[in-house]
């Protein structure tokens, strides 16, 4: 295995991390700023790899995030 598909590895697994890491939290804002941060760096590792259900089940993750985070910002406003 050479040292750049190691790296791309690595960065699965950190997305995987930043996935998992953001099951654990209480507050529901920083779940979906966590879960969007693994969902990019998950699809990111989908493309790189040319793995295209995991590059679209996060690209899918990643819209869902960023409008939940919308809607809460603007409930948080009201």
């Amino acid at each position: 295995m050479s040292n750049s598909q190691i790296l791309i590895e690595i960065f699965g697994y950190i997305g995987m991390a930043l996935v998992l890491v953001s099951m654990m939290m209480t507050s529901t804002k920083k779940l979906r700023i966590f879960n969007l941060s693994g969902a990019v760096v998950c699809m990111t590792y989908g493309v790189l790899t040319q793995t295209w259900p995991t590059a679209l089940l996060n690209l899918g993750l990643t819209a869902i995030q960023i409008i939940q985070l919308i809607r809460l910002g603007k409930k948080e406003e009201n």
